[in-house]
């Protein structure tokens, strides 16, 4: 029996010495673990604080013009933009706000859309500019004065030196005493315009704040003061041209009126130099 005895106790002893070695492993284990932690905690951190630095440094520096990047103009020029925004420049980064600077752009400059953003490595400001496109040329009494310009396909107003020459060569049709107040109807008409079987050419605004058409085949076409029977006008001129050609013989239409488009009123005057 004691034999057996013996080996009762060398494996005891075996156990014990394994139950102690698998406690100093996890040890060794749970102490690298926390070191690996404390190490990417501390790098982290570090890293952190760092960033956070250059990001101070770089939001408190003054920016200037110079690091202002501009895309989307053409008739617009940088230095325009650089003196419509001087009263932004020099400030840092933190200081500039974007929504300021996109709504002074849009009015102060004829541009339809504009995007600021900001970026602090390097610290730079970023102009994506959406210009109003021109689409017809446009007179307006400004200050007693008759000042040219041109306007979109919304009414808006846009001074000559914000256009391309080679835009202005493509456009054929005028607007002559351009006014505010006539803006909703001057839209629906150039809106329009290519229903018009003539050509449209010029919209004039009289002092009466009447509205004349011309197009290439009739000098003066009388809308009104407004436009709410627009379409019928516009159909009834069409049908007109149709047919004026075969009952006015030796004739031109010097005026249109359609005031009332159910009751027509012609004004005709004789073709010099062709015989009847």
């Amino acid at each position: 029996m004691r034999p057996l005895k013996s080996n009762t106790r060398k494996i005891r002893k075996l156990n014990n010495n394994n139950r102690i070695s698998t406690e100093k492993v996890s040890f060794i284990i749970q102490h690298k673990n926390f070191l690996i932690e404390l190490w990417q905690l501390l790098f982290f951190s570090g890293t952190s604080i760092f960033l956070i630095i250059i990001f101070l440094n770089q939001a408190w520096k003054p920016i200037s013009f110079d690091q202002t990047k501009i895309t989307g103009i053409s008739g617009i020029t940088k230095n325009d933009i650089k003196e419509t925004t001087r009263k932004f420049y020099p400030k840092n980064l933190l200081q500039l706000n974007p929504k300021e600077i996109e709504s002074y752009l849009i009015k102060k400059l004829p541009i339809k859309g504009v995007s600021v953003s900001r970026k602090f490595f390097p610290p730079e400001i970023y102009l994506n500019i959406l210009e109003r496109e021109p689409i017809a040329f446009a007179s307006r009494v400004f200050s007693n004065n008759i000042e040219k310009g041109m306007i979109d396909i919304e009414g808006y107003w846009i001074p000559l030196e914000f256009v391309k020459e080679s835009k202005k060569n493509k456009i054929k049709l005028s607007i002559e005493n351009w006014t505010p107040n006539k803006k909703k109807e001057i839209i629906l008409i150039i809106k329009n315009r290519f229903i018009f079987q003539s050509p449209l050419q010029k919209i004039k605004i009289n002092p009466l704040q009447e509205i004349i058409l011309k197009t290439a085949h009739f000098d003066s076409v009388l809308l009104g003061p407004g436009t709410e029977r627009l379409m019928e006008q516009i159909n009834k001129l069409n049908q007109l041209q149709k047919s004026l050609p075969n009952l006015l013989i030796n004739t031109k239409v010097k005026i249109v009126d359609l005031k009332d488009p159910t009751k027509p009123e012609l004004k005709t005057e004789k073709i010099i130099g062709i015989e009847q």
